[in-house]
């Protein structure tokens, strides 16, 4: 299952994509960058000001979600 995600995160690299991010307490983020590079175990997101990074089990557990 998490190769599965990590082939479809590979797939939108450099693609402007946007991003859901629970953060717990009923309080949620969004941001629109892309994916700057995937690792063995996490990827990492470059919005406009920032880089944030995430494990392939966050999109699994649905703590982050993808859209384009």
């Amino acid at each position: 299952m998490l190769s599965e995600i990590k082939k479809k995160v590979e797939n939108l690299k450099g693609k402007r994509i946007k991003i859901w991010i629970d953060v717990g307490r009923n309080k949620s983020e969004t941001y629109e960058g892309y994916v700057l590079n995937t690792y063995k175990n996490i990827w990492t997101f470059k919005t406009d000001t920032d880089v944030k990074s995430f494990g392939y089990s966050d999109i699994l557990i649905n703590s982050v979600v993808i859209s384009s």
